[in-house]
């Protein structure tokens, strides 16, 4: 259980929650750091950027991107 309660969508700040939507929408549920993240919206968009940016440098194949991806859930315990 988290220590810090996450926020939902609804108390989110409104620069942000349009992320707690996507992460409604792709999981079913907000991801509970994304809701932590949401107390800081500046962490939240580095975060974000951050995670988006392997795939925006171009230098991973799409395959590679995906095993990466895999093996990160599978440390931290992710089912997929």
């Amino acid at each position: 259980m988290a220590r810090i309660s996450p926020l939902t969508k609804d108390q989110a700040p409104p620069e942000v929650r349009h992320h707690l939507e996507a992460g409604e929408r792709w999981l079913g549920q907000t991801p509970i750091s994304t809701g932590i993240q949401a107390y800081a919206p500046a962490i939240l968009e580095a975060s974000r950027a951050l995670g988006a940016a392997p795939g925006l440098s171009g230098l991973l194949s799409q395959e590679l991107r995906s095993l990466v991806c895999l093996r990160a859930a599978l440390m931290v315990g992710c089912p997929f």
